[in-house]
């Protein structure tokens, strides 16, 4: 079969499809043929060498056909963060394969609400449980995940502050129901005029190290800083006492955390199928390549 692997850590170019020979499933794997396999940006990370992996991995996230177990034959299954998931096949633990809702949605419509979906709605609903009326900043907002965590909000009863990279990429966090945009320099005057000087409840942050402090000054007093990614970089260390000021928080989660059993992932993702069916999600198509040009 071909997966595509990374044999030292590096740029785009590290990426190599290769033919390889799949081992036989280990006791309590399962094999699965893959339909669709999402790339995220924590594969990115892998891809970098931020999350020490043994080389070579291959990566992704995946929607496919699997082969044996509790689940029958040719019946359609997601996983979440199996490595070697970019490829045409994987072996797959099974605790990690969880049955497809039924959906009217295709799996290219669904791929997003994966990964993707599934962050938004653990950061909105678990990791901090958002209340109608707050002020909430997003940066990366016309993301992937920040286009889908702008609308959860918003079904929440929040405000939001979407923050992106340009003018046009704030132009679809708009688009996307934020109530104020801008562009990262613009951090400190946006939220000043939108919460009259009060500044955010809640900072929702992917980018780490280069917005960090400003993330950090936008807080109102008791506000929570939540750190679910770092695509600048590793927030380096930090003085605690630099929260003692204004009795701020910071967590640091991951959806392995809030995805860990199959009632969780079948929850969220019957939550987010049901918004996507209903119009209430709105998201960008799928751009879906062949496994020798991905």
């Amino acid at each position: 079969m071909k997966a595509i692997r990374v044999f030292a850590p590096g740029s785009a170019d590290a990426l190599t499809v290769s033919d390889m020979a799949l081992p036989s499933p280990a006791q309590g794997q399962i094999r699965v043929k893959v339909s669709l396999a999402g790339v995220n940006f924590i594969d990115v990370y892998h891809r970098r060498g931020q999350y020490a992996l043994a080389m070579p991995p291959s990566i992704g996230t995946g929607i496919g056909i699997e082969g044996i177990g509790e689940l029958a034959q040719g019946q359609k299954v997601f996983w979440l963060s199996a490595l070697g998931s970019y490829a045409q096949e994987v072996n797959v633990s099974e605790t990690q394969l969880t049955p497809l809702p039924h959906t009217t949605l295709t799996n290219e419509e669904i791929l997003p609400l994966l990964c993707q979906g599934m962050t938004a709605h653990y950061l909105v609903h678990s990791a901090y449980h958002v209340n109608a009326g707050e002020w909430v900043l997003v940066t990366a907002a016309a993301g992937g995940v920040g286009l889908l965590l702008t609308q959860l909000l918003k079904n929440r009863g929040a405000n939001v502050i979407a923050l992106s990279s340009t003018a046009e990429r704030a132009q679809i966090a708009k688009e996307h129901g934020a109530d104020a945009v801008g562009i990262y320099d613009q951090m400190s005057t946006l939220v000043s005029t939108a919460t009259n000087g009060a500044g955010v409840n809640i900072v929702f942050d992917s980018i780490g190290k280069d917005y960090f402090d400003n993330c950090l000054d936008s807080l109102a007093p008791s506000g929570m800083y939540l750190l679910y990614g770092g695509a600048s970089g590793p927030v380096p260390p930090f003085d605690l006492m630099r929260l003692n000021a204004k009795s701020l928080a910071i967590r640091r989660p991951t959806l392995a955390t809030y995805t860990s059993t199959e009632i969780e992932r079948l929850d969220r993702l019957s939550d987010l199928l049901s918004l996507a069916e209903g119009g209430k999600l709105r998201y960008p198509a799928t751009k879906v390549f062949p496994l020798s040009e991905a």
